[in-house]
């Protein structure tokens, strides 16, 4: 699985394991409003392996975007 899915979906999770209980004492909207703000700082300790994956992730990707981009530079120079 990609891994900037799993962080999305481990961050939804967590929002939703927070504003679970407590839209049984509040309104819906305040529960996610605090559950966002909850999955912020939580995010930060428990999901720094998957946040790590995520970020090597997309810098592989852009690295071999910018490789391909400058093959194809080089070959309509003409130097390939």
């Amino acid at each position: 699985m990609n891994p900037v899915a799993k962080y999305f979906l481990a961050r939804l999770g967590l929002i939703v394991a927070i504003a679970a209980p407590l839209s049984f004492f509040m309104p819906i909207l305040l529960a996610l409003g605090i559950g966002l703000l909850g999955s912020l700082a939580l995010s930060t300790f428990m999901l720094k392996n998957l946040r790590h994956g995520m970020v090597d992730h997309i810098d592989d990707r852009a690295k071999q975007r910018r490789e391909e981009k400058d093959r194809l530079r080089a070959e309509l120079k003409g130097e390939a």
